[in-house]
């Protein structure tokens, strides 16, 4: 008899924990590279949206709960949609003019040292088939 008792002690408490976590942990804190968190967030909050739709579809939930719900989710949604779209501005790294002429420099001189032995056209290093005309260079290379 003590057993159950202790038995049903725990599944209670693992119960209570389950149900009471999302109000326990602390909203998001937007860290800047922290992107895996987010779009973890974002997929959960895309789970509740959808079972949701399906309660209320089903008429388990009132439409002002609905309504009150749905409004609360979609603003969290919107905040965490803000934060990766911030974290992607943050990480991209965006060229300056000058940096940008002296890449297309260097990828135009790569291109100009190597071209196809049939037609002449550009060829990268790694290129086993002309892109112009379809020639094998593989045999080229291995010469």
């Amino acid at each position: 008899m003590i057993l159950v008792g202790t038995i049903s002690f725990v599944l209670l408490m693992v119960c209570v924990y389950l149900i009471a976590r999302p109000f326990l942990i602390p909203q998001l804190a937007v860290a800047a590279g922290d992107t895996a968190q987010l779009e973890e967030e974002r997929a959960r909050l895309g789970g509740q949206l959808h079972d949701l739709e399906m309660e209320f579809s089903t008429g388990k939930l009132a439409e002002i709960e609905y309504t009150a719900q749905r409004e609360k989710r979609e603003a969290e949604l919107a905040a965490i949609e803000e934060a990766l779209h911030e974290a992607a501005i943050d990480d991209a790294e965006p060229y300056g003019d000058d940096e940008l002429e002296a890449l297309i420099a260097a990828r135009r001189e790569a291109l100009a040292g190597s071209s196809c032995p049939s037609c002449a056209g550009p060829t990268d290093p790694d290129d086993r088939f002309c892109r112009a005309c379809g020639a094998d260079l593989t045999e080229v290379i291995s010469r």
